[in-house]
């Protein structure tokens, strides 16, 4: 690894990068994810998915998610930060077996040095338990 490989920072996590993921989610991008999260993250998900904890099973359920709806989007009509705490209004698209569905639901996220150590997803949509069943 050269000096300057080393001194380069990691990415902070924002509002505006979460939403410029979920717009259009990527699987190819999911590698990317790791730079805006600490070791010790904490994903607070709908059941019965549950808490996740490290960055390994964390990744597990977002790609889960995009495995059961390749299609599934976000649209952030609201968002709002007051120090390390971000609170993230969503409203989700996709297809499943019945067709195209929305839902909406919130995020608040909390950040230590710009990345995100605790996640707490809000919502109490079924499409949680296929994304479940599928971990």
């Amino acid at each position: 690894m050269s000096l300057a490989t080393a001194a380069q920072p990691r990415r902070r996590w924002s509002p505006e990068g979460f939403m410029a993921f979920w717009a259009k989610p990527d699987p190819l991008l999911l590698p990317g994810i790791f730079d805006v999260i600490t070791n010790d993250i904490v994903g607070y998900w709908p059941r019965p998915i549950g808490t996740v904890r490290d960055p390994e099973p964390y990744m597990k359920v977002i790609a889960a998610l995009l495995e059961e709806c390749p299609d599934f989007s976000l649209k952030v009509p609201e968002h709002a930060s007051t120090g390390d705490f971000h609170f993230i209004r969503w409203v989700a698209t996709g297809t499943g077996p019945e067709g195209r569905f929305e839902f909406t639901g919130c995020d608040r996220v909390r950040t230590r040095d710009g990345l995100v150590c605790e996640n707490y997803v809000f919502c109490d949509h079924p499409f949680f338990v296929r994304v479940a069943a599928r971990l």
